[in-house]
């Protein structure tokens, strides 16, 4: 099975035990479902327990009884005879004196039922707008496997339907945005955060942690690439320096003047030449007397300086 449906399977696992959420879960369902009006309702799922939530709670809530309708797809095997492998679950309810029994729940003021219907949630429970966001998800969402990109959504063709499940998103901290997609307005999340904080307000916390923890894994992999890069860049820093010395101090040598340097200098520049591998800590240990690696550095530079100076020189 996919990540979005063990993540809809997890959150199917047990029904809201008040009416208000009972309700918002089943509004979730049928808002973003095939059709939902005063005439017809017809919602289409590849996942049993979503088919069996919705039956119960059309049932339980309003003594609805669906129609259920059970779409395989059939496989030939080798000896012909065939094996039916479930594609789909659709219920159905067409009879209007059935679906205006959840008349009293409906949006009189509105000619469309695809809204996200606020009249049904109980403001001293807290949790209904989370359940109503948990059975539109289950409908019509998909969540990418964490592992592979971050990418969540919520598809629907009615724009006002999208807006207002932005607007529920954001009452809550969230922060999708739309798209249009061919005919649907996808509502959508692309950041670990927002959608690790998404799946945990419907309920999913398993797949929540699971954004949680790649995100981690992420951040350390991408620390590690970082301080590998930062030790490369140090690498080639120190390796264009020890050449940079090497390339005046063999000028020096080669143009007679190494034996007007300075004694201490001179001792650096041939120490230099006679360790080309060695680094400045390994160089400085070998001294004598002894110096500090800064001390070292100091007179490379100096060396430096006077090479540039001799140079200079003789281009003039």
């Amino acid at each position: 099975m996919s990540f979005s449906s063990d993540t809809k399977e997890a959150l199917l696992e047990e029904l809201p035990a008040k009416l208000c959420c009972k309700k918002s879960l089943l509004m979730g369902f049928l808002t973003y479902s095939s059709i939902f009006s005063r005439e017809k309702i017809k919602y289409i799922t590849e996942i049993k327990p979503a088919a069996d939530a919705v039956l119960s709670l059309l049932s339980d809530i309003y003594g609805i009884k669906g129609n259920l309708y059970v779409s395989e797809k059939k496989t030939s095997r080798e000896d012909n005879e065939k094996t039916g492998a479930v594609n789909s679950y659709k219920i159905t309810v067409s009879d209007r004196r059935e679906i205006m029994k959840m008349g009293a729940d409906f949006k009189k003021d509105s000619l469309s039922l695809y809204r996200v219907n606020k009249n049904i949630f109980n403001d001293r429970c807290g949790k209904c707008g989370s359940y109503f966001l948990r059975g539109a998800f289950i409908a019509s969402g998909t969540v990418s496997r964490p592992d592979s990109s971050f990418h969540l959504e919520l598809s629907t063709p009615y724009k006002n339907l999208a807006s207002d499940t932005k607007e529920l998103c954001e009452e809550t901290g969230i922060y999708p945005k739309i798209t249009v997609r061919g005919s649907n307005n996808v509502i959508y999340l692309k950041k670990c955060d927002d959608i690790a904080d998404f799946l945990a307000y419907i309920g999913a916390t398993t797949a929540g942690f699971d954004y949680i923890n790649e995100a981690i894994i992420r951040e350390n992999r991408g620390l590690a690439n970082r301080a590998t890069n930062c030790d490369t860049a140090n690498i080639k820093k120190t390796v264009n320096a020890a050449n940079e010395v090497m390339t005046a101090i063999q000028y020096i040598y080669d143009n007679g003047v190494a034996d007007k340097l300075p004694e201490d200098l001179q001792k650096t520049a041939e120490l230099r030449l006679s360790n080309p591998q060695a680094s400045l800590s390994e160089l400085a240990g070998m001294t004598n007397p002894k110096i500090t690696k800064s001390g070292l550095n100091h007179r490379l530079k100096k060396i430096i300086e006077i090479y540039e100076k001799i140079k200079r020189g003789k281009t003039d």
